[in-house]
């Protein structure tokens, strides 16, 4: 794998258009943005994340590189993971896949004299190619770990780029750069900033990857009118990293005391299915997350929500007897995924695309089709 060969895969995949992006990949190289060791999103028989060093093995290095469609991971829990060899740990940084980075920049309807912010710069290859298409001066980029801060200038000044830094929370946005015509999120977040609203300029556009506990699969894109309203629809899919300040955490402290029921399906049909049902579940259910336990007759998957005042363990064998759910706190977790489930199902399974978002002073609404067909949940600001 070479950059010729991504070349191609990228044009096949209709994936470096308009004519800019595709300029603007030609000419940041990517090689310059990545450190000699890194990881990749592969585990292997003892659960560690594949390791891969220049040092050792060029091509390798290079095929990580190059590959349209997966990211190279440069950090562990924050940097507290030296990056020496195989480990375990969650991913916190990466140079992101070439798919999905051309993909947003093509949603994001860049022209040339945009003001444009950056949030979660990081290597710096991302916000190389921005200053391909609007210059160094008319980008501002933000990152909140100062190790990754300096690393990303480094790589910048290097490549010829100065655009205006800063190392701070990017859900802030940057007041003293204000008003930008695009914003653009590298990490994903499951409440848009309204500071990044009030920052925008009057037809601006917000482009961000966005989630749910239950579910982070969305990409996001609204336009700002001159009332500092945001609004628009998912335009697809995107896996990105949480924004740290939008990390789901669940510190669980449920009643000891719980109920049994028969579960009213089973587990599979509602849980094994693609990422777009799933993410639209997960609108309705937005502070729920799950996770599986066990194998074959022991399996069950347990829920929880993000106050940690309710879990729901759901047992996969024999789900329709009467002890197959049992639930602890005040919410039966899996009455709420299953009715949004059945919800999704009446309404035709509606495509990703079909739901959207508003954003404003008094916070965040999604909806489906239309701004006054609410799907059940808001966000205060």
């Amino acid at each position: 794998m070479n950059r010729d060969i991504c070349t191609d895969a990228l044009l096949a995949g209709a994936l470096l258009r308009p004519p800019w992006v595709h300029q603007a990949f030609r000419k940041v190289n990517r090689e310059d943005f990545v450190p000699d060791t890194v990881w990749l999103p592969a585990k292997d028989p003892e659960g560690n994340w594949e390791f891969v060093d220049r040092a050792a093995d060029a091509e390798k290095w290079r095929q990580a590189v190059w590959n349209p469609y997966q990211s190279v991971v440069t950090q562990l829990d924050d940097g507290a993971v030296p990056r020496s060899g195989p480990s375990a740990g969650d991913f916190t940084s990466s140079v992101s896949a070439l798919d999905i980075v051309m993909r947003k920049l093509g949603h994001l309807d860049l022209q040339e004299g945009h003001r444009v912010l950056e949030i979660g710069y990081a290597s710096g290859y991302h916000t190389a190619l921005l200053c391909e298409r609007v210059t160094s001066s008319n980008v501002t980029a933000v990152e909140v770990d100062e190790s990754l801060a300096a690393w990303g200038e480094s790589h910048l000044k290097q490549a010829g780029y100065s655009p205006h830094l800063i190392c701070g929370d990017g859900l802030q946005g940057a007041p003293s750069r204000a008003p930008f015509d695009r914003i653009i999120n590298t990490a994903s977040l499951r409440r848009v900033p309204v500071e990044w609203v009030e920052q925008a300029a009057p037809g601006a556009v917000v482009l961000t990857p966005f989630g749910t506990a239950y579910n982070n699969t969305g990409l996001l894109r609204l336009a700002v009118d001159s009332g500092s309203v945001a609004e628009g629809y998912f335009v697809g899919q995107a896996s990105y990293m949480w924004i740290r300040g939008e990390r789901p955490a669940v510190d669980l402290q449920v009643p000891q005391e719980s109920t049994a029921r028969r579960s009213p399906v089973a587990p599979e049909a509602v849980l094994e299915v693609d990422d777009a049902h799933a993410f639209a579940i997960g609108l309705q259910v937005p502070d729920v997350s799950y996770s599986f336990r066990g194998e074959g007759q022991e399996r069950r998957v347990q829920f929880v929500d993000e106050a940690g005042t309710s879990a729901t363990i759901v047992r996969y064998a024999d789900w329709w007897k009467r002890d197959a759910v049992r639930s602890w706190g005040p919410r039966d977790l899996w009455a709420e995924v299953t009715a949004a489930y059945t919800w999704y199902e009446e309404q035709g399974r509606p495509h990703i695309t079909r739901f959207g978002v508003t954003v404003d002073r008094n916070g965040q609404r999604v909806w489906l089709d239309n701004p006054g067909n609410p799907v059940g949940w808001s966000a205060s600001p």
